[in-house]
């Protein structure tokens, strides 16, 4: 009746558990999301897969693969799988742990010692010990291992928001050069055009000198503007590349041709969506949730470190056979057993253990106050984002109406010319001011791709 009542007690014991209750950080609450924010909520989660509303099948593929091998993402995996054996591991320490083993033992005894005689043991057996879990320190660990594990979880969904934004502005960048590209050998034609009906004037007195240089001039500087557009193109490739984790040559899609360059248009985009946004867009983001369960490990360890204060309880058990004789060893009378209850309390450790918990306790405030200054730059960030792309959507309008008007400039202009009304300084003046109109609106183009990318990668996504 004794031992029962002793293991009835037990139990209620392991029942106990103390420290602090997690209290989940408030910094900032979703009335200061949506005052700051301007946001008219939405139920809808953020779209990961916002990318194909560009319907470019070669930045779906670029970005499929991307998520599928890059390396940078594949690691992030390995990580997490670690987390998950390292949790598997650690959740266990406060379970009864057995061990079997078994030996024989032989020794000849001398012939010329007294009282000697040989040895022949066999010997089989468990040892068992467990540490109670009175004051759950085993759970306190068992969640810490826990939120390391979705640490991980959350730190790769932020590594993958991350690639497929490189990947995108990659691209983007890379469509933006050979884009820049095209337009520089069409403009360098139309120069070359141009050149040669100022020779041929000034083959028969009708252009001079300065005339001839001006266009010469004009074709040596944007010929001498295609090398570095031609290594830029190849650095945006490589970089693709890498990123997917290939070699430039194993790229899963030809990147030298196109059916349609995603920046050779104006992109419309639709302010009043970046405003519809769920309340939680900053709660919710990868980097401020990892943020957060470090809060919650750490206020694990802070209570791990409380019950370092308490008694702890261990019982050790033995059972076993042992016999000189095989054939006897698992007979009753060859059993042998016993046991071990242990208990421990701390009482004079020099201020260790108080000192351990507030050095916990303060270690916790340190990553409130990063979750905190997380939350304050996610914040900002998707302010930043929504204000870029709008005012880029504007600007990409006015370098469309500026390369319209200095295209007719440029028409009236070579007519002019060619009619003897000018002279040549004003056409190549012409020249140069539309081939900068003409790349100011290309690069609007692409501004606005980018910060887009840029605003749904601040407010971030669970992939």
């Amino acid at each position: 009746m004794r031992r029962y009542v002793l293991i009835l007690i037990v139990l209620i014991t392991a029942s106990c558990r103390v420290g602090e209750e997690y209290q989940a950080a408030s910094f900032i609450t979703d009335s200061d999301v949506q005052k700051n924010l301007n946001i008219q909520p939405s139920k809808s989660p953020i779209d990961v897969h916002w990318y194909k509303s560009f319907k470019d099948t070669d930045l779906n593929t670029l970005l499929t693969h991307a998520l599928n091998h890059n390396l940078s993402i594949q690691q992030a995996i390995e990580r997490l799988q670690q987390s998950r054996y390292n949790l598997k591991i650690q959740s266990k320490n406060n379970y009864p742990m057995i061990d079997v083993s078994g030996n024989y033992d032989f020794n000849k005894a001398s012939n010329n010692q007294d009282f000697a005689y040989d040895v022949n043991d066999f010997k089989i057996g468990a040892d068992v010990s467990w540490e109670l879990d009175i004051w759950g320190k085993g759970a306190y660990v068992t969640e810490q291992y826990y939120e390391f594990m979705k640490n991980y979880q959350f730190s790769l969904s932020d590594i993958k928001v991350s690639v497929v934004a490189e990947v995108i502005n990659n691209y983007i960048s890379l469509r933006e050069t050979q884009e820049m590209l095209r337009i520089t050998l069409n403009n360098l034609k139309l120069q070359k055009e141009i050149y040669s009906i100022v020779k041929q004037k000034h083959s028969v007195g009708l252009a001079d000198d300065l005339a001839l240089s001006q266009a010469e001039y004009v074709v040596e500087t944007t010929t001498s503007g295609i090398p570095p557009l031609k290594q830029d193109i190849e650095l945006y490739k490589n970089a693709l590349a890498a990123l997917l984790g290939v070699l430039p040559e194993n790229l899963p899609v030809n990147l030298d041709t196109y059916k349609k360059n995603i920046i050779s248009n104006h992109v419309p985009v639709k302010t009043k969506q970046l405003y519809t946004l769920p309340l939680s867009v900053v709660r919710n983001r990868p980097d401020i949730r990892a943020a957060e369960v470090q809060i919650k490990a750490q206020n694990a360890a802070v209570n791990e470190a409380i019950t370092n204060l308490y008694p702890t309880l261990n019982l050790s058990a033995t059972f076993g056979f042992i016999s000189s004789s095989g054939h006897s060893l698992f007979n009753r009378d060859s059993q042998i057993y016993g046991y071990t209850p242990g208990l421990s309390l701390p009482v004079w450790h020099w201020g260790q253990l108080v000192n351990n918990v507030e050095l916990q306790k303060h270690i916790k405030e340190e990553y409130i106050l990063n979750y905190n200054d997380a939350m304050l730059t996610a914040l900002t960030e998707i302010r930043n984002a929504i204000t870029a792309v709008e005012q880029s959507q504007k600007n990409s309008i006015h370098k469309q109406n500026a390369y319209n008007k200095m295209r007719n400039i440029m028409t009236l202009t070579q007519t002019k010319y060619e009619n003897g009304l000018v002279d040549f300084t004003d056409v190549a003046t012409a020249e140069q001011n539309l081939l900068a109109a003409q790349k100011d609106m290309i690069s609007s183009h692409a501004d606005v791709l980018q910060n887009l990318t840029a605003f749904y990668k601040a407010v971030g996504g669970e992939y």
